[in-house]
């Protein structure tokens, strides 16, 4: 077993422990799976993502996650991350982002559309 109850080593590859234990948290908190469809990414890999030059991505600190499809899930995700401590999140067509980089404005909430 890995050192988060709810993801595996790999899944957490490169990222950085408090947002790794924060997101423990909110699934947690919000009683379904939280599927990381990108984590840690390579300049070349944030690029081919569509991510910016300044993506969080690349420092270990953010994830994008399956956005859920449920009755309310959605929402229940959304306040699960920010009531876990998550302070920076995205919310996108498709997927759900989230990062923990204090070099960034924090206590915001964003919204976009899903590249791909």
């Amino acid at each position: 077993m890995g050192k988060w109850k709810h993801f595996s080593d790999e899944e957490a590859k490169g990222l950085d422990g408090e947002l790794m234990d924060r997101l423990d948290v909110a699934r947690d908190l919000c009683g379904f799976p939280i599927v990381i469809t990108s984590g840690a990414r390579t300049p070349e890999q944030n690029a081919a993502a569509g991510g910016t030059s300044e993506s969080s991505h690349m420092k270990g600190f953010a994830v994008d996650l399956r956005a859920p499809t449920g009755q309310n899930e959605r929402e229940k995700m959304i306040w699960a991350l920010g009531r876990a401590g998550l302070r920076r999140i995205g919310i996108y067509t498709r997927h759900i982002h989230c990062d923990v980089d204090h070099d960034k404005a924090q206590d915001v909430v964003w919204f976009g559309v899903s590249h791909a």
